[in-house]
């Protein structure tokens, strides 16, 4: 069955030690039924969630690079596109190469296929950090144009936004180059720093990122709630207010990134605080270690899942986006018709 925390790796390159001093302990979840499980992750789900993500982000992509990136909004769906694009496209190479029977087949160098899999793990999680990271910028802008309207454009600029991306991608960079280049393949062979530069790029960000998006979606949503009110109080104004409306749209469109965020990531935080808590589940352990397995699957499934779906939110909710969609990819529909 394939896994994708590199956690699981360096602890799955110990597990022959660990088992041989172990009692015979029947697993909560079978090997066959895990192993059905993981092929059906693997060869179903995972490389058509993928593949759908590389088709939507590709979208994505286009469509705001043809939006202009004039707003720091459009800057940050970019970015977040792209990442969300490496993501899917990583997603299926792991899955395909982390999976007999290609697993067992041969690069030119001699090494196995499945090398390419295990590299591309690390790859796999620096990119989900960046785009938790980017998220979060996402969350924290909304909520100063709700509760600073006046000020937020000279706090938040283009270019600010711009330099903010790009630092990120620089710490994220480091290391993702210390992943392989410490100590080096093979890279299912346990080694501590390469857990440590793991926890730098993905645990340790997503976990203070999630809490910056719960933190910021709620105030965003309590003041949505509390515009709404205003506005119903003062509707004979709301001739007055489209500048307003458009910046309320775009809150409601974070808003909902940020939900799907927050419901696909937490998974991933709760196995982090688990295993923090309660360090007795890991998969070396021979009662839960098949089901930790199965769950970390579902927990990477659902976090490109996060990365494939963003469109729905952008086309049903953006209207510039949803003009520019169509004039990119709906002309010969529209000719024909």
């Amino acid at each position: 069955m394939t896994s994708q925390s590199p956690h699981m790796i360096f602890s799955l390159a110990r597990l022959p030690n660990a088992t041989e001093t172990e009692p015979h302990v029947t697993p909560i979840i079978s090997a066959y039924l895990s192993k059905i499980i993981g092929y059906i992750n693997a060869y179903v789900l995972g490389i058509i969630v993928g593949v759908v993500g590389v088709f939507t982000n590709t979208a994505n992509i286009s469509v705001y690079w043809r939006m202009g990136l004039s707003e720091t909004t459009n800057i940050s769906f970019f970015a977040l596109s792209i990442f969300d694009l490496i993501v899917s496209v990583v997603q299926v190479v792991i899955q395909i190469t982390r999976n007999r029977p290609v697993s067992v087949m041969r690069l030119p160098s001699g090494a196995p296929v499945s090398e390419m899999g295990m590299g591309g793990i690390f790859l796999f999680y620096a990119c989900v950090g960046s785009s938790a990271w980017i998220t979060a910028v996402l969350s924290v802008e909304r909520c100063l144009c709700i509760s600073m309207p006046l000020k937020v454009k000279e706090i938040v600029t283009p270019k600010r936004t711009l330099i903010l991306i790009l630092t990120m991608l620089v710490y994220q960079s480091v290391f993702i180059v210390l992943l392989f280049v410490y100590p080096g393949p093979p890279y299912d062979v346990y080694s501590p720093e390469r857990a440590l530069f793991y926890n730098c790029s993905f645990s340790f960000p997503t976990l203070i990122c999630f809490i910056i998006v719960l933190f910021s979606t709620t105030l965003l949503v309590v003041r949505l709630r509390q515009n709404l009110e205003w506005r119903n109080e003062t509707a004979k104004q709301s001739n007055q207010t489209s500048g307003g409306s458009k910046e309320r749209k775009a809150a409601r469109c974070v808003v909902a990134i940020c939900t799907i965020f927050i419901i696909c990531f937490t998974p991933n935080i709760t196995l982090l605080v688990l295993s923090i808590v309660y360090p007795e589940f890991n998969v070396q352990d021979p009662y839960v270690g098949s089901l930790k397995k199965i769950l970390y699957d579902v927990n990477s499934l659902l976090i490109v899942l996060s990365s494939a779906i963003n469109i729905v939110v952008y086309y049903r909710m953006g209207t510039k986006y949803r003009e520019v969609f169509n004039s990119l990819f709906c002309r010969k529909r529209e000719k024909d018709g």
